[in-house]
């Protein structure tokens, strides 16, 4: 608890300091593109708040041994190269370099590999042998770009976040993730307040910048892979080893995760499909379309967040409940296919829901009131 309260404090106090400093050091996101919403320069100092704040409270309340340091190792790598990238625009390939970079010193260095995907087939568990180390590898660099792509509207990628670690919280006692988990969750809530400009924080005003982007994807990553690494009541998982059961089944970790994979993956196949590079920039996310079709970014936060909670509940329950993973891998299948199905009829149904709209406000559409006979 004292790393919780130390975090808090110090992310709040962290992100007070640095809102004024942003200009100076030219860290400010300016709104020269269509696809922004806001409408001034906004501090993007975000990131680098919650990762002081959670280094200062680990620092401050607990014992920083070779894998804690290794993993906090990979998390300051990201913030650097993201903070460079947000004040001078790096390009994709040094951004995926530093992704790998941080997941190497994550798996290599923190010991934090998934050793077996569980019995995805019914088949037993797949264990994943020398694949272990590339795989998870993949899966942290695919699971950071993710949440770099839902960052599109103020409280959305720290929010589904948030959802993600919370849902971990009734897992991770003894699985030695609980050191990190608390000081993240507690660092995270003052940027969401001053990002969305709750209870008086209006003022402070800022974005997570790639920054925040890429250190709240790792930070997923971390909590989840270490939850399904470590069985059950375990203090320390041993490296290379299959354990079951696992404190988190895989097929049920993929529901924590389900907003940014479904967007991902959503975006990446229908670029893709179009010849077009998985790594430019479009109005094409989960967040831009809700958007369009409900008239507010708010409303779409809402929806969006809430779809995150379910999807969470949904994998919480189903392993609590002894649902097959092979059963939550095919249902969570069926949702993105279903979701890229949908793709190509978005822009049709926007188009006649515009049309519908305009027909409804248009002066014709407004009945006179009848004329009152005295």
């Amino acid at each position: 608890m004292m790393a919780f309260m130390a975090a808090l404090m110090a992310s709040y106090a962290l992100l007070r300091t640095l809102h004024p400093l942003a200009a100076r050091f030219g860290l400010l996101d300016h709104p020269t593109e269509r696809r922004k919403q806001h409408r001034q320069p906004t501090p993007l100092v975000g990131g680098i708040a919650i990762f002081l704040a959670l280094l200062l409270a680990l620092l401050l309340t607990v014992q920083i041994d070779h894998r804690l340091a290794f993993g906090l190792g990979g998390a300051a790598v990201l913030v650097v190269v993201g903070g460079l990238d947000d004040r001078h625009g790096l390009g994709w390939k040094p951004r995926m370099l530093a992704q790998v970079v941080a997941a190497l010193l994550l798996t290599l260095g923190a010991g934090v590999q998934l050793t077996s995907l569980g019995d995805l087939f019914g088949l037993g568990p797949l264990a994943l042998g020398v694949f272990a180390v590339p795989f998870t590898v993949f899966a942290t660099v695919g699971l950071i770009n993710a949440f770099n792509m839902i960052d599109g509207i103020d409280g959305l990628a720290g929010g589904v976040a948030l959802i993600a670690l919370l849902a971990l919280l009734p897992l991770s006692s003894g699985t030695g993730t609980e050191v990190v988990l608390l000081p993240a969750i507690a660092a995270i809530v003052p940027y969401l307040l001053c990002n969305l400009g709750l209870f008086g924080c209006r003022r402070y005003k800022l974005f997570l910048g790639d920054a925040g982007n890429l250190l709240l994807g790792y930070l997923v990553t971390w909590m989840l892979i270490g939850a399904v690494q470590a069985p059950i009541g375990a203090v320390q998982a041993p490296i290379g080893s299959v354990q079951a059961p696992s404190a988190l089944e895989p097929a049920a970790a993929i529901w924590l995760i389900a907003i940014p994979l479904l967007d991902a993956l959503g975006v990446i196949a229908k670029r893709l499909l179009k010849r077009r590079s998985p790594f430019g920039a479009d109005r094409g996310h989960l967040h831009h379309q809700l958007s369009r079709v409900f008239g507010s970014t708010q409303r779409a936060l809402v929806v969006l967040l809430s779809a995150a909670a379910l999807f969470a509940g949904i994998g919480l329950v189903g392993q609590a409940l002894g649902v097959a993973p092979a059963v939550l891998l095919g249902m969570a299948l069926g949702i993105f296919l279903v979701h890229l199905a949908a793709q190509p009829l978005a822009p049709r149904a926007y188009r006649r829901l515009m049309r519908r709209r305009r027909a409804a406000c248009s002066p014709m559409a407004v009945q006179q009131p009848e004329p009152v006979l005295q």
